[in-house]
């Protein structure tokens, strides 16, 4: 739980950095990956700086009422899925859109409102053994800095080992490694065992300690 918390408190401190410090004409793409047994999550924080708010509002509200609908959010948070790759040992995953919210527009004329996308896919992360995961953003490349990170995956049996960045950071590839059952059981019962072979010890000697001396009496 510290590392995730840890980890996590890292991810939201350098996009509030990078968030304060983005420019004006430049749109900030931010995201997070969360590896699970069987899925991946994305969460996506899209901020434009207030010099192409403008537009990109524009692009959202479909019948200029200056009020982002439901579907309208939706409609942009799956264009924005088509500009994203998520591959998994060499395979392309299709991305779902599972949640998409957009600040108003009084929020992000001033360049401080975040539009926040979340997108999950069905993965077999789980399956023992080395996996290769590469993730890349080019929505908007020409007017867009990037930030990608990953958290710590929510399964003990899996761990990332390495990963690797491109110089923009509109990609990440992650090294996964993911431990069998029979290895996770195997950790588990040696302290076990050790730990019943120690009381056991403990009791033979203080049952030794305890034992009344007899002594035999002559008749």
């Amino acid at each position: 739980m510290r590392r995730m918390s840890a980890a996590a408190f890292a991810v939201l401190l350098a996009c509030v950095r990078a968030t304060d410090a983005h420019q004006l004409d430049e749109y900030l793409q931010a995201t997070r990956i969360a590896i699970e047994h069987d899925r991946i999550v994305l969460e996506i924080g899209l901020t434009p700086g207030v010099a192409v708010a403008e537009p990109i509002f524009a692009s959202i509200d479909r019948n200029s009422d200056h009020q982002i609908s439901g579907p309208e959010i939706e409609g942009y948070g799956r264009m924005v899925l088509q500009d994203l790759l998520l591959e998994f040992d060499g395979r392309a995953y299709p991305l779902a859109l599972a949640r998409a919210e957009c600040p108003p527009w009084s929020e992000m004329r001033e360049g401080l409102g975040t539009i926040r996308l979340q997108a999950t896919v069905d993965v077999p992360v789980g399956t023992a053994g080395h996996h290769h995961l590469h993730f890349s953003n080019m929505h908007r490349s020409r007017t867009s800095v990037y930030l990608v990170n990953a958290l710590v995956p929510s399964s003990s049996a899996i761990t990332i080992s390495e990963q690797r960045r491109d110089v923009l950071q509109h990609g990440i590839r992650l090294e996964l490694d993911v431990a069998t059952r029979y290895t996770l059981v195997s950790w588990s019962i040696v302290p076990l065992i050790a730990l019943a072979t120690l009381l056991a010890y403990r009791r033979r000697e203080f049952s030794t300690r305890r034992r009344p001396d007899v002594r035999l009496k002559r008749l």
